[in-house]
């Protein structure tokens, strides 16, 4: 019976021990997207050349709230921002203000009088270089944000690039 109780607490302890590792890969996921602010993120995307992505939020948002909960905290949406997007969050309320190259703007001014943001949550997409690609309004489930970010990842939105037989492996 000792050695019973023994067995059972070793156990117990290698179970522990292994829902802790397990943990402790969730938690390098659930760091989430590292998001920046817009001046940052320009010069960031320029630097890095990727699209920008900014999700558009405010504090009282229900459906900000329900994608920050729902779709910005699955592995597969995180790593797809964080790999091909310098991804820029900006409050519509805020009034930070913002220093774009010598250009200060709040960022509730930003929001509403540069990307004429009238709801929330609303997505926009830019080049590297800052030129204004196009916007997604409202909650987006998982699946369908992982839609448009591949769609600018992969440049589908330029008609001119055209998809070589040598770029798709030789076929």
């Amino acid at each position: 019976m000792k050695h019973l109780k023994h067995i059972i607490i070793a156990g117990i302890a290698v179970f522990a021990l292994a829902a802790a590792l397990v943990a402790g890969d969730d938690t390098e996921k659930a760091e989430g997207i590292q998001w920046v602010s817009y001046d940052v993120g320009l010069e960031q995307a320029a630097d890095e050349n990727k699209h920008v992505f900014i999700d558009f939020t405010a504090k009282w948002c229900g459906y900000c709230k329900k994608m920050d909960r729902e779709t910005f905290s699955r592995a597969d949406v995180i790593d797809l921002i964080n790999d091909n997007f310098v991804p820029v969050k900006v409050n519509g309320d805020s009034q930070k203000e913002l220093d774009i190259d010598g250009y200060k703007i709040t960022e509730a001014g930003l929001a509403k009088q540069e990307f004429g943001v009238r709801g929330y949550p609303t997505f926009w997409f830019l080049k590297s270089d800052g030129t204004k690609l196009g916007a997604v309004t409202g909650y987006k489930p998982a699946a369908q944000m992982i839609e448009f970010l591949t769609f600018v990842k992969d440049e589908k939105y330029d008609t001119t690039k055209v998809d070589t037989p040598e770029a798709e492996g030789g076929k």
